[in-house]
């Protein structure tokens, strides 16, 4: 519920370092970021975010990310600052506004 639509899109030609750009000024604008799987050529949702959080790890700049939850049915992976699954277990996310 907290992250209504998705703001990263992947295509049929796979993950780019582009991507793993957008996800990471993505997650430091917003904790958590839905993304989109145009695709069910380019291997398993769990392949997906292998691959975008290999990219965000190497430019540096970001402790890692964490896959908070893949929803197949809907081909849509939820990601997140690493940390952020314990903060949502411990009633600490999202903020109360």
């Amino acid at each position: 519920r907290y992250v209504p639509k998705p703001l990263l899109r992947i295509g049929g030609k796979g993950v780019a370092d582009s991507h793993g750009n957008s996800l990471k000024e993505l997650l430091n604008a917003h904790t958590i970021v839905k993304v989109k799987i145009n695709s069910d050529k380019i291997g398993s949702l769990e392949d997906v975010f292998e691959s975008l959080k290999e990219l965000v790890g190497k430019k540096g700049g970001m402790i890692g990310v964490e896959l908070l939850h893949a929803r197949k049915s809907e081909n849509t992976l939820l990601i997140g600052v690493e940390g952020t699954m314990d903060k949502i277990r411990g009633g600490l996310f999202p903020p109360s506004d």
